[in-house]
């Protein structure tokens, strides 16, 4: 029999569960993939459908990128305390690939509303759970570079769409059905994958312990313990996401109705962006949030994000290297920013038996608010492209106050979080 050295099993238990974790970050590829997806065929499908501004609106508000989602999430975040991370990430990709399907055969904007709403409540669903999967099987020292791993295939899943979409531009909505059945095949070999998935060891411990997710324990989230970090991170991701939600589905449409670019122009830039925030995940956060101060992180990068989205305001948004430098320097700053330190903050600041209830709760509020933001989007961007760009600017700023002045300290292990 061989017998480890504790330096052996010290490095093994430090060891990031691979196959596990990609399979839960699956979710992220298929929730971005889709809200970008959506983006790309946004002025393709108001065109097709005669949707006028409003409709356009409403879809960005009830689709993949907002109330759907919010719905999906507040459930699935539920149930995946209830009864497990498993049975929740494991079926909820069949109702995915049953909406992709609908958008991939949509022949008019009511198919095309039903599905995309379908495919929201599915990843909305996922989301939760996939994180706090993730969050617990990394070991301590890891945690927020596993975590990270997450956002590199939020990043990834835009940059096929994107790049799949910008390949079959000319090809109008035919094109963006092919994009769609791409991420329905990924979501149905996601799904069949997962079936051997192992449920969550933490979870798992925590159910021994406790029968079952009482109203007493619910109410837990209410009390200054857990309700000063809910509010802390619901603020924050809040505010934040007024910018980084609205670029993420609005982008192609604002760069093609505003900014004078053509179609292939408006996806490329936006798989730019996403490719940037990719890389900056992987080779900045992934490596620093770890092991560096958070606080001082989350500072500098949201500092450029102000920078970047002062220059919406200076340039016009016709100005191809004022769009270009809003992308870059965006695009890397958001890679260490709220985002980012978000799904961290979920994973650490909550009990196990309520962790994907949070999330859950926090997503839910923060995405309905984003639908009704999104509703007058494109109104607001007709008007006056000005007026928009500053409320992004100021919904940064307070976003980045926040976060720098009352971000809370990390504990030292998920089941010590009580």
């Amino acid at each position: 029999m061989r017998i480890e050295t504790q330096a052996a099993q010290a490095g093994r238990a430090d060891r990031v569960p691979v196959r596990r974790t990609v399979l839960a970050c699956m979710a992220d590829y298929i929730d971005a993939g889709s809200i970008v997806a959506a983006s790309s065929g946004l002025a393709l499908w108001s065109a097709e459908f005669g949707m006028s501004k409003s409709t356009v609106g409403l879809l960005g508000a009830l689709g993949t990128n907002a109330a759907s989602y919010a719905v999906g999430a507040l459930i699935g975040g539920r149930l995946g305390d209830l009864f497990g991370r498993k049975r929740i990430y494991q079926y909820d990709l069949l109702l995915y690939v049953l909406g992709g399907l609908l958008v991939v055969a949509a022949f008019n904007s009511v198919t095309l509303f039903v599905g995309l709403i379908i495919m929201g409540l599915a990843v909305g669903a996922d989301v939760p759970t996939s994180w706090a999967l993730v969050g617990e099987i990394a070991p301590q020292r890891s945690r927020g570079k596993a975590i990270g791993l997450t956002s590199v295939f939020w990043s990834l899943g835009p940059v096929v769409s994107l790049l799949l979409a910008l390949a079959v531009a000319d090809l109008g909505v035919l094109g963006i059905r092919i994009v769609f059945g791409q991420l329905v095949l990924v979501a149905f070999v996601t799904w069949f994958l997962r079936r051997r998935m192992g449920e969550s060891e933490i979870w798992s411990a925590a159910q021994a312990d406790r029968a079952q997710v009482t109203a007493a324990q619910l109410r837990e989230l209410l009390r200054p313990a857990l309700a000063k970090p809910l509010v802390f991170v619901f603020a924050v991701h809040t505010l934040g996401s007024v910018a980084a939600g609205t670029f993420g589905f609005f982008l192609p449409y604002i760069l093609k109705t505003v900014g004078a670019k053509g179609q292939a122009a408006s996806v490329g830039l936006n798989a730019l962006n996403f490719a940037l925030v990719g890389l900056g995940v992987g080779f900045l956060f992934m490596p620093l949030v770890d092991r560096v101060n958070r606080r001082l992180l989350y500072g500098v990068a949201g500092f450029f994000s102000v920078v970047a989205a002062l220059l919406l305001i200076v340039f016009p948004v016709t100005n191809s290297v004022a769009i270009v430098a809003f992308i870059v320097i965006n695009a890397l700053a958001s890679s260490c920013g709220q985002e980012q330190l978000y799904r961290v903050w979920c994973q650490e600041l909550f009990p196990t038996m309520l962790r994907s209830t949070a999330q859950g709760t926090i997503i839910f509020a923060q995405k309905m608010l984003l639908a009704g933001w999104s509703l007058v989007v494109p109104l607001i961007v007709a008007r006056s492209f000005t007026a928009f760009a500053w409320i992004l600017a100021i919904a940064t700023f307070l976003s980045v106050l926040i976060g720098t002045v009352y971000m809370p300290r990390r504990p030292q292990s998920l089941t010590a979080v009580r």
